[in-house]
């Protein structure tokens, strides 16, 4: 949101204070000029940069001093980390969040790197790369964030995720696009689910406890027929005894 008036004509004033300080003299035209440069960015970011400048530097204060300390004036990622987001989208399964910069300047180096020559398409990329952030910056355009879909849905929540926690896309944006939200389970699905688990449990442990029963029986029929061996060999020997 562009400023005021108002605070436009606090920015002078805060320009020309934060001049003084640093011992140089400013023409008025010269610090209108700041101001409405700066009139794109926000009013406490400009307090905040000029406040850093104050602090930070040893010369003249110019604009370029002020933007470079403006954290929305340097939102747009660096050309390294464009070209290694852009790599990304080579593959299809990935899902990429990049800028209508990143897209563009991909899209031009793309023809290089098909042909094999990654070194020849980094260069390519990072020149036209460079070309749409001095257009953007000169508009004081912040990033605006869109969403490349690859075809991996979990990787695919993944990076929509971390791209609405990184503050890049609102979140109302990207619902469609991820799986829905787990329903809270009903009474009657907790008491469904708990019946499952003990049909489950009984399956489990009837084997095991038919197994025992089976032995046990074996091990009852095996004394039976110890005790009938015994009293077989005993007979004999009680015959004997009364001859």
């Amino acid at each position: 949101m562009p400023l005021t008036s108002s605070q436009i004509d606090q920015v002078v004033d805060l320009v020309y204070a934060t001049a003084e300080v640093l011992g140089q003299e400013i023409r008025p035209a010269a610090a209108g000029l700041i101001a409405e440069d700066l009139s794109a960015y926000p009013f406490a970011e400009i307090g905040r940069g000029l406040a850093r400048c104050r602090a930070e530097l040893h010369g003249k204060l110019t604009l370029a001093a002020i933007i470079e300390r403006l954290p929305s004036a340097n939102a747009h990622l660096s050309g390294n980390e464009a070209w290694a987001l852009a790599l990304h989208s080579t593959d299809e399964q990935e899902t990429v969040v990049w800028t209508s910069e990143i897209a563009r300047a991909f899209a031009a180096a793309k023809p290089v790197l098909s042909g094999g020559d990654k070194v020849g398409a980094r260069m390519s990329f990072l020149a036209a790369y460079e070309r749409g952030l001095a257009a953007a910056k000169a508009e004081a355009r912040q990033p605006e964030w869109m969403v490349s879909l690859g075809h991996d849905p979990q990787r695919r929540e993944i990076v929509l995720t971390d791209a609405v926690s990184a503050g890049k896309l609102p979140a109302p944006k990207v619902a469609h696009l991820l799986p829905p939200p787990d329903k809270p389970v009903s009474e009657e699905g907790k008491r469904q689910r708990k019946r499952v688990v003990s049909h489950l449990r009984d399956l489990i442990n009837k084997p095991g406890e038919e197994g025992a029963r089976q032995r046990r029986e074996a091990r009852e029929q095996e004394e039976v027929r110890r005790r009938e061996l015994l009293e077989q060999a005993g007979a004999p020997l009680a015959a004997m005894g009364g001859r």
